[in-house]
């Protein structure tokens, strides 16, 4: 049975379910007494062994990524894999499907098992719940991809990487650029690369056109195209992720748009994938798997060291930019 059961039928917190089993001393009797009635009710009993890790490590780290489906974020797992095997550790990953409660569950049934710490992407560090509990627990956590000033992260800076996009863009003639994004209350990381085009923009002498907010990435070729399809029409597509980028490749076909005689296409991410492409992806390329290797690597620091991780222990590391052929000049 799931702990997240217990907690709504104890009216009480899956982190407060989680310390009731883990570290009883830390919660009230009167509590204590809620959680192990609700337990016996849906029939819930805690693991024996995860008692035990209330006082030695289980060298297992907790992974939770949004998805695999994204070549990204397994080439990250593929580095925090391999990171943590070389230090005698073992992963437990979990998906989230960028819902809210996914975080929370996955958070939830990793600290039940006894991580000792944690490797997250989340969809907003501002406002992250699990997050909140994690901290409240005192639980070492590392950031992936996200950025945020308050706390632990390994990503690459945003709003560098697209002052390279729009100043490639602007020098070969493009001045009607537009951004194509999935939902920004899905990730932080589309926010802030849409902030950083914005201002890319604006400091270019430019207005950028109208966003393109796409509900799912299944949907995007038949949203970028009606997007293509109405005036002014954009020359150039800026694309949060590759996978967006591939799909507004198949919008500009069903257009009747040769990419990139009538329209340039840039993706973000640099996966393998977008290199066997025709026309190859243009794109700027982020390091997935070292991101995962140096994530696991500040996480076992924190771990040696015993101390708390802070926003100041944050690296961002370098991206690129891969030439392909979805990037050429403007149509005179």
């Amino acid at each position: 049975m799931s702990i997240l059961l217990v907690a709504r039928e104890a009216g009480v917190s899956v982190a407060t379910v989680s310390r009731t089993f883990n570290r009883p001393q830390s919660v009230r009797e009167e509590t204590r007494r809620r959680v192990a009635s609700a337990a016996r009710r849906v029939d819930y009993r805690p693991n024996a062994s995860a008692r035990t890790l209330r006082t030695r490590r289980s060298r297992v780290l907790g992974v939770v990524l949004p998805t695999l489906l994204n070549p990204v974020f397994a080439e990250c797992l593929q580095g925090i894999a391999e990171a943590a095997a070389a230090a005698g550790y073992a992963i437990v990953p979990m998906t989230t499907e960028y819902r809210l409660e996914g975080e929370l569950h996955a958070v939830a049934a990793l600290r039940a098992a006894g991580v000792d710490g944690f490797v997250l992407v989340v969809t907003n560090p501002a406002t992250s719940l699990a997050l909140r509990e994690l901290e409240a627990e005192g639980v070492r956590y590392v950031l992936a991809y996200n950025r945020h000033a308050r706390h632990p992260c390994v990503s690459v800076d945003s709003v560098d990487a697209l002052a390279t996009v729009v100043t490639r863009l602007v020098a070969l003639g493009h001045r009607r650029i537009a951004m194509v994004s999935g939902q920004h209350a899905a990730s932080d990381r589309a926010q802030q690369r849409h902030d950083g085009f914005v201002r890319a923009m604006h400091i270019a002498g430019l207005e950028p056109l109208p966003l393109i907010e796409v509900s799912f990435v299944e949907t995007a070729v038949e949203q970028v195209a009606r997007a293509l399809r109405r005036p002014p029409r954009a020359t150039a597509l800026f694309c949060s992720n590759d996978l967006l980028a591939i799909r507004a490749l198949r919008a500009a076909h069903r257009c009747g748009l040769a990419v990139p005689a009538d329209l340039s296409v840039v993706g973000f991410d640099g996966i393998a994938l977008g290199e066997d492409l025709t026309p190859a992806l243009s794109t700027v390329t982020q390091p997935n798997h070292e991101i995962g290797r140096r994530s696991v690597k500040l996480l076992l620091g924190g771990l040696v060291a015993g101390g708390t991780l802070g926003a100041n222990s944050s690296v961002v590391l370098p991206h690129g930019f891969r030439i392909g052929e979805s990037c050429a000049a403007a149509p005179s």
